[in-house]
């Protein structure tokens, strides 16, 4: 146990708020603050072990992404790099380490290219890339067109068990399990009844353009085209490096948190030097 103080907090942005979990010392400059976001159908909760692990190291802030969990405001993937602005302006910080989880990770490599200045490292967990080839197999896509029809004809609970079977949501670990089953029974489909989002998304050409340290992280049992990506990742950004979590699938930081939180610790123990 750490013992740090947690804050919840509602911070503005457009269209309506995000909700935040703040713990650690905000004031303490010595070592990066972290800002975590959270995968699809997920919510903050997905960083609990990482926010009690680090929290008495780093500043750490995990979000409830527009769209999802206790946040008002409307999703819009395209808005969610300027929300991590809104964030640190709201912590006064000049800038973070950035946590990207699967869909989010789309989020933080946007944000880096768009804010370098702001962009003290990225971790990227389970990560996508625009236009990457080859393409996902068919059983490691996402039927998003079906899940919304779903979703659209009032069967939400069905959309839930789908996506539970789906391999992206395998667990090796019990707990885990448990824990991605409660986050998904809270999803209500808001995103996906959404206006889509204008198209955006840092492909493999524009890696080269971020100069802030990254980490690509997966699990040993992650789907094989998000390793493929991870491994692209850490060979095209200028300042990147690759890591694997063992007994461990897509949601790697839940599945084997004590050696995820290791891998991340010597990463941000590499960005104070």
């Amino acid at each position: 146990m750490t013992g740090a103080s947690i804050e919840i907090v509602k911070i503005p942005v457009t269209g309506g708020a995000l909700a935040a979990e703040l713990r650690g010392d905000i004031s303490a400059n010595a070592r990066p603050p972290i800002v975590f976001l959270h995968g699809w159908t997920l919510d903050r909760h997905m960083w609990a072990p990482q926010m009690e692990a680090l929290a008495g190291r780093h500043a750490v802030i995990a979000l409830d992404r527009r769209g999802f969990g206790h946040s008002t405001a409307p999703a819009g993937l395209h808005l969610e790099p300027d929300d991590i602005i809104a964030v640190q302006e709201f912590f006064s910080l000049q800038g973070s380490v950035v946590v990207g989880m699967s869909q989010a990770g789309r989020i933080a490599l946007e944000f880096a290219i768009r804010h370098p200045e702001r962009t003290t490292g990225l971790i990227l967990e389970g990560a996508g890339l625009a236009g990457f080839k080859p393409t996902p197999k068919l059983e490691e896509q996402i039927p998003l067109g079906l899940y919304r029809s779903l979703i659209e004809a009032g069967k939400i609970e069905e959309m839930r068990e789908r996506w539970r079977k789906h391999p992206l949501m395998q667990s090796p670990n019990p707990d885990a399990e448990r824990l991605m089953k409660d986050m998904l029974n809270f999803y209500d489909g808001r995103d996906l009844c959404a206006p889509p989002s204008p198209s955006f998304g840092v492909g493999p050409d524009a890696l080269d353009r971020i100069q802030a340290p990254i980490l690509a992280v997966t699990g040993d049992q992650e789907t094989p085209w998000r390793q493929l990506v991870a491994d692209a990742i850490a060979y095209g950004a200028a300042n990147s490096r690759r890591a694997t979590v063992e007994n461990a699938g897509h949601v790697c930081n839940l599945c084997n948190p004590e050696c995820f939180n290791a891998v991340i610790s010597a990463f941000l123990a590499e960005l104070r030097k």
